[in-house]
């Protein structure tokens, strides 16, 4: 198996690792640092990770790779010490395959006896297996009160349960994430909620990217929308004055337009290109 180790720098760049995790990215390890948090995945992973990393505020960089038959050769060579590694291999497997601690983090960490009830429902305890249902867990776990987040990741055999909590006096925007614009969704992040929208689909402005809801089997189970979302639409509008006042009108109207074209016409300069529109709920 080759991995590679990527460092993830930014402010709380620890919460980089949940939304790889939310993107479908298994992530092997994971090290705060002084500046972010270097984390190891497989190296077949790697353009998925700084595609998901792209347009947020965390910055990627690739350290090195890391090839676990390099290390299982160089044991090889000193058979002295195989049956140790063997066992001490064999001990830590079993480690990672069982839950030796369980972590609750967050600014909801004082609901860590209620978590841990919820965990035991479900047949979660120590030196257990990690949860199978983690979407279940999850949906109890959001139906505290003021819960807005909650994931569950194992790691080393740590079991983590990140809790957050709304501030009374700045509460989560609740309702769907809603496409800002049609066009053409570019990216989307659910952290929290149900995606209804899938990357390269085409969508009406007001039409629901990510819904406040997580389905169990038939049940549905309301949830806050922690969501993100960049939509690629097209310009075409006519601006007053000067081109170059044009231009800095298009700019503060739309962003950076990709492929800008301006022509005069009898009503103005008319501007065309394509431009991204960023849509957010409780993200960001």
């Amino acid at each position: 198996m080759k991995s590679c180790e990527i460092f993830i720098e930014g402010i709380g760049a620890a919460r980089a690792v949940e939304k790889l995790v939310a993107g479908g990215i298994p992530v092997l390890a994971a090290r705060a640092q002084k500046r972010g948090v270097l984390v190891r995945v497989d190296s077949k992973h790697r353009e998925k990770v700084f595609a998901i990393l792209r347009g947020s505020c965390y910055n990627g960089k690739k350290v090195r790779d890391v090839r676990l038959a390099r290390v299982v050769r160089g044991l090889a060579k000193r058979a002295g010490l195989l049956a140790g590694v063997v066992l001490f291999a064999a001990v830590v497997l079993f480690g990672q395959s069982r839950v030796l601690r369980i972590d609750v983090v967050g600014s909801g960490a004082y609901y860590r006896e209620e978590v841990l009830r919820a965990l035991a429902r479900e047949g979660t305890q120590f030196f257990s297996p990690p949860p199978a249902d983690r979407a279940r867990i999850t949906a109890e776990i959001l139906s505290f009160p003021r819960v807005s987040f909650c994931a569950l990741s194992h790691e080393g055999g740590v079991l983590t349960v990140r809790v957050e909590v709304s501030d009374e006096a700045t509460a989560p925007a609740g309702g769907n994430l809603l496409s800002p614009v049609s066009g053409v969704v570019e990216s989307l992040t659910v952290l929290s909620g149900t995606a209804r929208a899938e990357v390269g689909a085409e969508v009406r402005a007001g039409d629901v990217l990510a819904e406040n809801v997580v389905l169990l089997g038939e049940e549905r189970f309301p949830v806050t929308v922690i969501a993100a979302a960049q939509v690629r639409y097209a310009v075409d509008e006519v601006f007053a004055g000067s081109r170059e006042e044009a231009l800095a009108s298009a700019c503060l109207a739309h962003g950076e337009i990709g492929g800008l074209t301006i022509q005069m016409t009898g009503e103005g300069w008319r501007v065309t290109g394509e431009a991204i529109a960023y849509a957010a709920l409780n993200l960001g």
